[in-house]
């Protein structure tokens, strides 16, 4: 379903529009609250705290006669309103392709590009932000170039705020679903029937938590018809960072030949990065002090049968947390690791973040891939071992034998054990050392048997359907390199294959060939975009198997780039933007005129206290 976005100049509305539905948003100039024709709906206790009024209705009660469109074609929702410098903006996802659908009626769809529509100012209305080049902005209106926030931007470029906030959100690694809570894994959102309960939401990994915040509590306020209206109309949108993809398998290449079917089954990897200590390589490292860790990705394999049978194995990777950074350098290699904290004072963070993860996931298998030689990920590897040691984690539960601990570390030196002839095949030798903790962590397993065996999309809602838990997972492997990407991303490969070589043998089902050489390939991509997200510019290169590796793509200009801080400045900017962390930036509200009189009117009548939304 896509929507509309129109404007109206005079008072300066802006309205999204369904085929019945419309959300209209405007910036309040004064300091009190003004309802949408410009009258004082409080003058008795004005308030300086609402920015925006808000209102959800039906196109019925509305007069379009005065409204343009803004964009020629349909528009996918919003991710929310953002406040620049003076400016408050509603962003809006102008383009959007279906990359994956994890089971049927759970379609993901990837943001392919957004725009930003001012709502206290008609300055940036001619404004054309370049596709093609997302730094090149032009300008065809008249007048003096409107506000700056101080980035340093190229010569060539206008300063419109939200250019860089626009580059990182149509880069191609932002996703988002209508259908279902995508910030969660399969195991814990079967029960959830709604896309935009905050409640259910996993901040962690929501990154437009902070622009659609004002929203998702606008959409508290509403009376349940409304709530089921809105979701309908598919105005709201939340959004997750990382890499979602699904490959079809085949009836003839399925790894489930004893449930016959002539239908394809679908294998499809969600990988969700976390929010909460975003940044690029050199820039994020480490953990910070409430236990997030950089560069944290939680990914998870999923495995639909059109039997109904679903699997799904979850496993995370993160940076190794504690206090520690990496000086930029012209060589790569050669940069130098300095651990910034003393093991008293990183401990407590570090307690936090397996803490955090135990609570999620159960036991937490932590699978140390950094070099036992290499100056650098030699002290990191022995600060972690020291910690993992003194973690309240790592203690038996009712037996003094280490199966009972909750938290456990291997180390498998990656280069040393891929360095003989060979190579990255070598890899594999990595399952012996985690092979019984993966049989006891097992893997989750539903069975739908109400979704439709040809995998069409007839239901539009999860709880039209249901699920029959079989397998619940009771653990997960944290692994790590120092970057946390070609290494990390080769080693959850074979984790990954691992889970599903379980699960197909207690069915007594074997994989064939081609199934295998999708499954590492749908990963290899996985850790590409990792690579170009957090690391910079890369080339895929194919090795046997279908396993790629890493090279730096100009390595001089990207480095460079890194040791005069244009590049982490330039790409942190729009991620800062986004989470609401510039200086001077302030959250927006929302208020809806009709709701909040009628609110205030029985706190005056009835003396009722106010409550803070």
């Amino acid at each position: 379903m896509s929507l509309r976005v129109l404007l109206q100049e005079s008072p300066r509305v802006i309205m999204l529009a369904s085929d019945s539905h419309a959300l209209l948003f405007r910036y309040n100039h004064s300091d009190g609250l003004l309802n949408f024709d410009g009258t004082a709906s409080n003058p008795k206790n004005p308030s300086p705290v609402a920015r925006c009024i808000v209102e959800f209705t039906t196109l019925q009660s509305l007069d379009l006669s005065n409204y343009r469109s803004l964009k020629a074609s349909g528009v996918y929702g919003t991710l929310g309103l953002i406040n620049l410098g003076p400016d408050t903006f509603l962003c809006v996802i102008v383009n959007a392709v279906c990359v994956a659908t994890v089971r049927p009626g759970e379609a993901v769809q990837k943001i392919v590009s957004v725009e930003f529509y001012c709502l206290n100012q008609n300055e940036y209305d001619n404004y054309i932000l370049d596709e093609a080049d997302q730094y090149t902005v032009s300008y065809s209106g008249s007048g003096e170039q409107p506000y700056n926030l101080g980035l340093d931007l190229p010569d060539n470029a206008i300063d419109h705020p939200c250019v860089e906030l626009k580059k990182i959100l149509s880069g191609g690694t932002f996703y988002y679903s209508v259908n279902f809570d995508l910030t969660n894994r399969l195991q814990d959102r079967l029960s959830e029937g709604s896309a935009f309960d905050i409640d259910s939401l996993d901040e962690d990994f929501l990154w437009n938590a902070y622009m659609i915040d004002s929203l998702i509590k606008f959409r508290s306020r509403l009376s349940q018809e409304e709530k089921t209206m809105l979701d309908t109309s598919r105005m709201l949108t939340c959004a997750v960072r990382g890499f979602v993809m699904t490959v079809t398998i085949p009836a003839a290449a399925s790894p489930i030949q004893g449930l016959r079917s002539n239908y394809p089954s679908t294998l499809t990897i969600v990988s969700r990065l976390s929010c909460r200590r975003a940044g690029t390589r050199f820039n994020s490292r480490g953990v910070d002090d409430d236990g997030y860790a950089a560069n944290f990705v939680a990914s998870e394999t999923v495995l639909w049968h059109p039997s109904g049978l679903c699997f799904s194995y979850a496993q995370v990777r993160g940076s190794v947390p504690v206090f520690w950074e990496q000086a930029t350098g012209l060589l790569p290699n050669q940069q130098k690791i300095q651990i910034t904290r003393s093991p008293e004072a990183t401990q407590p963070a570090f307690d936090k973040h397996f803490e955090q993860l135990e609570l999620r996931y159960g036991t937490v298998h932590i699978l140390n891939l950094m070099s036992a030689s290499r100056v650098g990920e030699v002290e990191l590897t022995e600060r972690y071992a020291y910690h993992t040691q003194k973690s309240p984690l790592n203690r038996a539960i009712g037996n003094e034998t280490p199966s009972g601990h909750r938290l456990i570390q291997s180390h498998f030196d990656f280069h040393a054990e891929t360095k003989g002839p060979g190579g990255y095949e070598a890899a594999s030798m990595v399952r012996r050392l985690v092979q019984d903790r993966a049989e006891s962590f097992g893997y989750f397993l539903c069975d739908t048997t109400d979704l439709p065996r040809d995998g069409s999309d007839r239901f539009k809602k999860l709880d039209m359907v249901h699920s029959t838990v079989i397998l619940q997972q009771q653990g997960v492997f944290r692994v790590n390199c120092l970057d946390c990407l070609d290494r990390t991303n080769l080693i959850q490969t074979i984790l990954s294959q691992m889970a599903i070589e379980m699960f197909l043998s207690h069915h007594s089902e074997r994989a064939t060939a081609d199934f295998w050489m999708r499954h590492s390939s749908i990963w290899a991509d996985n850790g590409d975009v990792s690579g170009q997200r957090y690391g910079g510019k890369m080339v895929k290169v194919l090795k046997p198997r279908g396993v790629r590796h890493w090279r730096t793509e100009n390595i001089f200009h990207e480095t460079w780039q890194d040791v005069t801080g244009w590049g982490y400045r330039r790409r942190s900017f729009g991620a800062h933007a986004q989470q609401g962390r510039l200086v001077e930036q302030r959250p927006v509200h929302l208020y809806d005129p009709v709701n909040d009189l009628v609110n205030y009117e029985l706190r005056e009548r009835y003396s009722i206290p106010e409550i803070a939304h």
